[in-house]
């Protein structure tokens, strides 16, 4: 057993290194990349904690101790700023967020340091000390909990990031920010398991296994996976009043300030210059398309179109592009001039950019498949 674990512990430290040279040698240093530098820091000398741990190395075991205390307090938080710092323009986001730090910093201060102090003189300098130490495994699931806490939060954030590019970007890709949910969920799991192996442990019987090398495991595999992504990841920024402002603001259908100052027949005009872009213009090919985009095409701001596809159309701009993109696929597949073309070539002609996205936003339109959809034309010819 102690074998497989330095095996995976061993090649948790490569993987973390490797991660961390990566990082430094990067050439785009912005937040996101700097926030992983930090968290990968520490994961490190977790892991080194839990080898020296292991192999009774003591030098190394207290060089890392605080570390390994510190890892839920800590990654908590910095977890939910990296989730910021992809979506958000804002520097400095530690130094914005630095309250969030303020439980990791007094739990360093009152609980790790005295405890390495005590380990080091072998015995406790606070009598606090020795009440945490009986209920170890209680303070841990708090711990966890409070761990569980930030994922929760940062889950939650995620998705309202999730709704806003939704608003402004016309494709959005799974590898753009499909990575990032799985992470949550698969840190959420193993902090879950954690809890509940602690407490079944703690409550009813001992388990035939360590639990505490199944969570290191996991986490050097979530290590790798944040690693693989993480590293290539940029920014997906979106615009402050997308991400401040809840998509359907005013339930009882007012108009929003930006258009409270237009008549209905500047409304009409303003959705006909746009059908004009959008058919004429063909806009919805652009691959790339945004808000801003389309906005400077009929030289307005991208937060009144935003405003006027939301309460006047009663959309969002991802859908309303996406329309105009399935009726071209749909104009096409009758067409003979794209007899010999595959649907997916077909889709990337119409301005769709995966394959995934493609079958999904043409299903959600028509009720059917791309490859139903074809097979019903034949079937009508």
């Amino acid at each position: 057993m102690d074998l497989g674990i330095t095996f995976f512990l061993t090649t948790g430290i490569v993987i973390n290194a490797i991660i961390l040279l990566l990082l430094i040698k990067s050439k785009t240093k912005e937040s996101p990349q700097r926030l992983l530098l930090l968290f990968f820091s520490i994961t490190l000398f977790y892991i080194i904690h839990g080898y020296a741990q292991i192999h009774k190395l003591k030098p190394l075991f207290l060089t890392t101790f605080v570390f390994n205390e510190i890892i839920e307090f800590f990654t908590g938080p910095l977890i939910f700023v990296y989730i910021k710092s992809l979506f958000e323009g804002k520097k400095k986001l530690i130094r914005k967020y630095y309250i969030h730090f303020v439980p990791t910093l007094l739990y360093l201060l009152c609980v790790s340091i005295p405890f390495l102090i005590s380990i080091i003189k072998k015995e406790f300098v606070f009598n606090y000390l020795k009440t945490i130490n009986d209920h170890g495994d209680l303070f841990g699931v708090l711990l966890m909990m409070y761990f569980i806490f930030y994922t929760l939060y940062s889950l939650k954030l995620f998705n309202t990031y999730k709704s806003a590019m939704k608003l402004n970007f016309s494709n959005i890709s799974e590898n753009d920010f499909g990575w990032v949910k799985r992470m949550l969920i698969g840190v959420l799991v193993i902090s879950c398991l954690d809890v509940v192996f602690t407490l079944y442990e703690t409550n009813v019987k001992e388990l035939n296994f360590e639990t505490t090398y199944l969570t290191l495991v996991s986490v050097i595999i979530l290590i790798a996976y944040l690693g693989y992504y993480g590293v290539k990841q940029s920014k997906i920024l979106l615009p402050d009043f997308l991400i401040n402002t809840p998509e359907k603001k005013d339930k009882e259908g007012k108009k929003n300030e930006y258009l409270s100052g237009m008549s209905d027949e500047e409304l009409n005009n303003l959705k006909l210059s746009l059908e004009h872009v959008m058919f004429v213009g063909e806009k919805y090919l652009d691959e790339d398309l945004t808000l801003s985009r389309l906005a400077s095409a009929i030289s307005i701001s991208d937060k009144k179109l935003s405003t006027f596809l939301n309460q006047y159309l009663e959309t969002t701009f991802y859908d309303y592009v996406n329309k105009y993109r399935v009726a071209s696929v749909k104009e096409k597949m009758k067409s003979s001039e794209y007899g010999n073309i595959t649907l997916l070539g077909i889709a990337y002609e119409s301005g769709f950019k995966s394959k995934t996205s493609f079958n999904r936003i043409f299903k959600k339109e028509t009720g059917l498949s791309p490859s139903q959809f074809k097979s019903s034309l034949q079937k009508t010819l």
